[in-house]
């Protein structure tokens, strides 16, 4: 064990710097006793939200200032009472078959009942790579609308079907960044992993880092819509842009409704200030 195997609960929270964060991201890949560490509590976390029924937010505990329910820490103040219900759901799920087919995921889980998107990057998510005009998040009354609690359950569902692209996708809209890099973390190698990848790294200022990863991904299917966009991201951050007008101008050629306006009218602004 070295200094990095004590940050497990602090990463799963959301309460390291920046810089030890990324230390802990590098060495979790490298340490079976902390990734076997992370994979129990997602699924003590997921578990108990599931066994909770309606989820931690309506308990006394305090709520973390930007309103979306952080469930590590609640789940290890309130381990006497979680642990038995998990266990207790835990022997349901193994004893008794699933006689009721799975509910849809609420829209909120993706934000799809929102008129606008924060997120400029496109995850691989369907869900959550529907267009919607492009309006950051500026504070005042949007916040508050923007800032809406995460249900735990539809989580813990998708946990149960392994379904690490939607997880990622809820937890990146509701900017729980940490807790999305710890899925990713988990996830089976793959075009769409490597997209999202990119997501946080831009997200995190390594735009060299999400150029590697999405390079990659459009060597393997040029036609990748998210990987393109991301990609023109990736290079416009880097000062390139007549490569990223040209990144835009292939998600334009592709014809998605919004997105192809959208890139249509990145790529002219690109072209128009490139020397």
């Amino acid at each position: 064990m070295n200094a990095h195997c004590t940050k497990l609960h602090l990463f799963m929270d959301g309460e390291l710097s920046e810089v030890e964060a990324e230390g802990f991201r590098h060495h979790l890949p490298r340490c079976p006793a902390c990734e076997g560490g992370l994979r129990d509590l997602l699924q003590l976390e997921l578990l108990a939200a599931r066994a909770l029924g309606t989820g931690v937010s309506e308990q006394p505990a305090p709520q973390p200032a930007n309103n979306v329910v952080t469930l590590g820490a609640w789940v290890r103040r309130n381990a006497r009472v979680v642990a038995p219900l998990a266990m207790a759901a835990s022997l349901c799920a193994v004893m008794v078959p699933r006689m009721m087919p799975v509910a849809d995921v609420p829209a909120v889980v993706f934000l799809e009942n929102q008129t606008t998107r924060e997120l400029e990057a496109r995850l691989s998510h369907p869900r959550a790579d529907q267009w919607r005009r492009y309006s950051p998040m500026r504070g005042g009354a949007d916040v508050a609308d923007a800032q809406q609690p995460l249900p735990l359950r539809p989580l813990a569902e998708m946990e149960e079907r392994k379904e690490f692209r939607g997880i990622v996708a809820a937890y990146v809209l509701h900017g729980q960044w940490q807790q999305a890099q710890a899925v990713l973390a988990r996830e089976p190698a793959s075009l769409a992993r490597d997209n999202d990848l990119a997501v946080v790294a831009l997200h995190e200022g390594r735009p060299q880092a999400a150029l590697e990863l999405l390079d990659s991904v459009v060597r393997a299917e040029p036609r990748h819509a998210q990987a393109l966009w991301n990609r023109g991201l990736a290079l416009r951050a880097l000062n390139q842009d007549a490569r990223a007008a040209r990144d835009f101008e292939q998600v334009a050629s592709l014809g998605e409704p919004g997105w192809s306006d959208e890139a249509r009218k990145l790529a002219q602004e690109l072209r128009a200030a490139a020397p």
